[in-house]
């Protein structure tokens, strides 16, 4: 969607012109406290940011994690008079069986310190807030809620709270058609402390995922239909990254990189015509990866390989609906350390339809992966709006009732889960390269970032 087409929306969906003197000024939150496995800059609020400053407003961005706690949220607030403030909810849990932390409260913990101090109206927006916006919004005690993208929906909220209207509804969205045309605005306090740790900023090269996953919430957050962004921009906003923050790895924060449309490849290509030498990472569909797409990444930057693999039998794959079988993430893993390419499997056991045959047909499958890491976990987070949330409630695991922003796993009712436990570890047993619980590399991660080294680190495993 090209600017003015937003700004025609814009228009044409206010009831009464906002007055041209009277622009508001934002706050703009970023919650997040997690750096497991890596920090990840807070890239949506860089687009809002960037939507914020083409209808005029003023945006200032406070990242709690960056910041290192509340002393900058409390000098901003001390010294400016917001009209609103948004709060950008990344993640509601770690979405892993083995961790233990709730990140809710984490968003609860700084709305009361912002309620302790003002009475501003709190918007709450973000991929982890879109997935149970209804129960957050209780939960949390907000005033407004952005459901999905929020480039249009959150300054036409903004345009009616300036107006003073009585709003009768609390949540609102609007579906963008295309990929958003703003330039998403980045803060230099904030990269510092990413590029500090990690050296490694986001870039997002397409919006939507058209595939099926059961246990997934990208579809209903972003949609079905891919909405691709031109790769020339691509290029340019890494540029920027590299050039103004200093950005030493580039981490694509796609759902899937390689979709059916090639439209990576042209990103690709485009990297390699404006003689990119940033490294990068992507999460990649383990299916339709042959030598030739393999070596025009690599030549692109492409530095390692995040495989979402998810399962480790046709069974299980299934369970999943993957739409793609075991031997076809065996021909990928082969064509890409055949390049010599680092990659890392992430694999889920306890799914719908995990046996113990299945346990055990899953480990064999794993021992056909050669010269990668494998990280594993049990159990899959149920999240509303998708299929395993579905089949929960068939199963009578839980029900309509259960509160789920405490997080709840599906475990397969027909294979224990001490049981796969059990043979995880056995499995994996004095194996550097097979990784469960995921959260064992976290600590070695952190240190080595705080040591200047760069990147996702599990490849280093490979280099042993």
């Amino acid at each position: 969607m090209s600017v003015n087409e937003r700004k025609r929306i814009h228009k044409e969906t206010m009831t009464t012109p906002v007055s041209t003197t009277h622009k508001a000024h934002c706050l703009l939150i970023s919650a997040n406290l997690v750096k497991s496995p890596y920090p990840v800059y807070p890239i949506g609020v860089a687009y809002i940011m960037g939507a914020l400053h083409e209808c005029g407003h003023k945006a200032d961005h406070c990242d709690i994690l960056a910041s290192q706690g509340y002393s900058e949220l409390d000098t901003l607030l001390a010294d400016n008079r917001y009209d609103i403030i948004g709060i950008s909810i990344r993640n509601i849990d770690s979405a892993s069986s083995t961790s233990t932390r709730v990140m809710v409260e984490d968003i609860l913990e700084v709305i009361h310190h912002i309620r302790s101090r003002c009475t501003i109206p709190i918007v709450l927006g973000g991929p982890g807030f879109s997935i149970m916006p209804e129960k957050l919004m209780r939960y949390l005690g907000a005033d407004y809620g952005i459901i999905g993208e929020g480039e249009i929906a959150f300054p036409q909220l903004i345009d009616k709270i300036l107006r003073k209207e009585r709003l009768s509804e609390r949540l609102f969205s609007h579906h963008l058609a295309a990929y958003p045309d703003c330039r998403p605005l980045f803060t230099a306090g904030n990269t510092r402390y990413y590029v500090d740790h990690g050296g490694m900023l986001s870039v997002q090269t397409k919006r939507g995922c058209n595939y099926g996953c059961a246990y997934c919430s990208y579809p209903a957050i972003e949609g079905k239909r891919l909405r691709c962004r031109d790769p020339k921009e691509v290029v340019e906003n890494i540029r920027e990254l590299v050039q103004d923050y200093k950005a030493r790895y580039i981490f694509f924060s796609d759902g899937v990189f390689n979709d059916p449309r090639d439209h990576y490849l042209q990103v690709a290509e485009a990297l390699i015509k404006a003689g990119n030498t940033t490294p990068w990472c992507a999460f990649f569909r383990p299916q339709n990866l042959g030598k030739k797409e393999i070596q025009l990444m690599k030549r692109s930057g492409m530095a390692a390989m995040e495989l979402g693999t998810d399962a480790s039998s046709d069974t299980t794959l299934a369970g999943l609906n993957k739409g793609f079988s075991f031997a076809e993430v065996v021909a990928a893993n082969e064509a890409i350390t055949r390049e010599g390419v680092p990659c890392a499997h992430f694999i889920l056991f306890g799914g719908p339809g995990e046996t113990e045959e299945t346990v055990h047909k899953g480990l064999a499958n794993i021992a056909r992966l050669d010269n990668c890491v494998v990280f594993t976990s049990i159990g899959l987070r149920i999240l509303p709006g998708t299929k395993l949330y579905n089949l929960a409630l068939a199963e009578e695991l839980i029900t309509p009732q259960t509160d789920i922003i405490t997080p709840v796993y599906y475990y397969s009712p027909l294979v224990d889960k001490s049981y796969i436990d059990r043979e995880l570890r056995r499995a994996f047993q004095e194996k550097i390269d097979r990784i469960y619980p995921m959260e064992e590399m976290d600590q070695h991660v952190q240190l080595l970032h705080s040591l200047g080294r760069s990147g996702p680190l599990w490849d280093l495993i490979l280099k042993r």
